[in-house]
Order: C-alpha cells, then structure tokens, then sequence
C-alpha cells in the first residue's frame, strides 16, 4: 500500500472512532442507558434528586418509626424524636389497632404529682368548656389540683420527658395534625397566651401531662422518676388561678372525639383516649388529697372558749 493511501486509511479509521464516541456520549457515557434518567423520573415515579435551590426529599420512615407524634409499631411508650412534620396523618388502617398498654385499674407506680393539694375539678361532665365527647357529653379531661403559686410538681410515673414548653399540642396523641393550633395563634400573636406544658412518656403506654406550669424544669429527653421536682404550678394560659390540669393519655388504645365547636380554632376532630387520673392516682399515698368523706368522719377541732 503506498503512503498515500495509508494516509487516507488512517484518517477513515480515525473518523469512524470520533463518530462511534460521539454516539456513546450522546447516549449518556460508555455505559449507555438513558441519559434523562439522571435527570428526570421515569414516567410514574418521582425523581430522588434534590430540586434546585433546595434539598433533598427525606426518606420514607421505617416500619414503627413514629410520624404523626404518636407511638406506632415501635411498642408501648414510643415517643417520637420532634415535631412531626407539617401535615401528617396516622394511617387510618390503625385507628382500630389492638391495644397493647394494660387498663388503668391494673397500672401501677402512679404518685400524686402535687403535694396534699386539693381538687378544684373533675374529670368530669361539663355543660360548656369540655374538651372531649363521652357518651355525648363534653368531658373535663383531666384532674385539677391546687396549693399555692409556685408549689413543686412533680412526675407522676417514671417515664422521659417528650416535651416542655408552649408548642404542646402535636404530642398530645391527636388523629390529623394539631400544628394549626399553635401555627393560628403564632401568626395572631398571641403564643403567650397558651399554658406551659410537660408531657412525658410513662413507658407502658400512657403519656402524663403537666398543663398551666409557671415554668418548667425538665427538658426533651431528660429521665425522670416518680416523685421527681420537674415544674413549678402556675396559671399560665387559660386559668383563673394557680392549679395543676393532670391528664393521663392512652396513646395505643382507642380514639374519642374533640368537642366540634374546637374545630374553627385548629383542633383534629379526634384525639386518643382520655384516662381519669383517679383511676391510677392512690388514695393510700400519704400525699393524696383528703376525701370529703374522710373529712365527714374526721373529729371536729375542739374550739377555744372565749377568755
């Protein structure tokens, strides 16, 4: 072959191998495939790529990771980590789940969370001011106990501390999301107006709730024990005086419905159970408030004669 030729061969070889490149570049590199699957969904499914200008999508929870602020497979007591996000809702499919946490005449482990205190309400029927529906009446949800301005409260139950502070309600076992409750007062401006709050996780199923705190004295995470100093009673948010609202909640057990006229303030129309504290408070307990019967039968202080 002549030089020329040779020539003219190198340079046909050479033409072939730039074009055979440029159709494997195009096609998305020398491994091939579709070069707008790095970009774009395939039809159907979402795109994992972070969009621009943000971040990327947060993975799916894994089976008993909490996402709505309450326990779900993860077992009795399960707490969740934060605020749940914007939005969550339980799975339906669960609202019927069998309960897991035993009834409240069979807890134990149960002190009175405010010393020789005195009960100013019940969990009990209310003809206006209810927060629960119970065999269609609105229900106080909790005991009221009071002593003085600034007395020490107590942890009712060993347990973890969930959350302390004014932005309460998405762990309170709601079915929907309670952010609107505090996102609707935040943009009014007027936050300050809601109690302070302690809820802590009791470990067997139930959460304890610590509500109107002049301020509190535990944080997120923190272990505490029956009998614990976590808070001070005080009249924060709607009260008209110094006192503790005790509520008991069973996060695994059935739902009851939130008073409907709540609903144009933000409330879910459903929240978890609601639990008399009497049924797990003991009234053998050396701090427990005196009954009206015990004090019907109690000897009548002798009166001084006048001098």
């Amino acid at each position: 072959m002549s030089r020329r030729n040779l020539s003219l061969a190198l340079v046909l070889v050479l033409s072939v191998a730039a074009l055979v490149g440029a159709i494997a570049l195009v096609n998305g590199g020398l491994g091939g495939g579709n070069p707008d699957s790095a970009i774009s969904p395939t039809a159907g499914q979402p795109s994992q790529t972070a969009p621009t200008g943000g971040t990327a999508p947060t993975a799916a929870p894994s089976p008993g990771q909490p996402t709505d602020g309450n326990p779900t497979d993860g077992g009795p007591g399960s707490s969740p980590t934060g605020t749940p996000p914007p939005g969550a809702t339980p799975d339906l499919s669960k609202a019927a789940a069998v309960d897991r946490s035993r009834p409240p005449a069979e807890l134990t482990g149960y002190v009175w969370p405010l010393r020789n205190a005195l009960i100013t309400s019940r969990f009990a029927a209310r003809d206006f001011g209810g927060f629960v529906i119970i065999d269609d009446r609105e229900i106080h949800d909790g005991l009221d106990l009071a002593t003085h301005c600034g007395d020490e409260i107590r942890a009712a139950h060993d347990g973890t501390v969930i959350y302390a502070g004014r932005d309460f309600d998405v762990f309170l076992g709601y079915h929907g999301d309670a952010a609107e409750i505090y996102d609707r007062l935040e943009r009014l401006g007027r936050v300050n107006t809601l109690p302070i709050v302690i809820v802590i996780d009791d470990g067997n199923g139930y959460r304890s709730v610590y509500v109107h705190l002049n301020r509190a004295d535990v944080a997120p995470g923190q272990v505490v024990s029956a009998g614990d100093v976590i808070g001070a009673e005080g009249a924060t948010g709607f009260a008209t005086g110094c006192h503790l609202h005790y509520g008991l909640i069973r996060m695994d057990s059935g739902w009851q419905d939130v008073v409907p006229r709540l609903a144009r303030f933000g409330y879910p129309s459903r929240v978890r159970e609601r639990v008399d504290p009497l049924k797990v408070l003991p009234w053998g307990d050396q701090y427990a408030p005196q009954r009206l019967q015990d004090r019907a039968n109690a000897t009548p202080t002798p009166v001084a004669s006048p001098t």
